[in-house]
């Protein structure tokens, strides 16, 4: 059974966790952003962890493509989180008004390089 809810301690923790994994698989890891109901502080019961993964390691693919890669690195995690990856490039320029954008304007960094 999934758990409820998680602390910010545990979704730090679980970053770091998904940093490495990601590592591990040669998939450089600039910075990992939390968005969605936790960033706000308002998860519901069973809400998915929403984080965005920013990698120079996916310049030039294509979203569906980054999703593919995520979805078979993580899949384990899957149940608990629900990853969106996008290039460093893309991030750096997200207009404000684009998703990309809120996620840069109002997410939380979990993890860093």
């Amino acid at each position: 059974m999934v758990k409820t809810k998680y602390t910010r301690t545990e979704i730090i923790k679980l970053a770091k966790v998904l940093a490495s994994e990601l590592e591990r698989n040669k998939i450089k890891v600039a910075k990992i952003i939390l968005y969605g109901s936790y960033a706000k502080g308002n998860p519901k019961d069973y809400s998915d962890i929403d984080m965005a993964i920013i990698s120079p390691s996916f310049k030039g693919k294509r979203l569906l493509m980054i999703q593919e890669l995520l979805s078979n690195v993580l899949s384990k995690y899957l149940a608990i989180i629900e990853p969106i990856g996008y290039s460093s490039a893309d991030f750096q320029n997200a207009e404000p008004e684009t998703f990309l954008g809120e996620i840069k304007r109002s997410g939380k960094i979990l993890y860093s390089t």
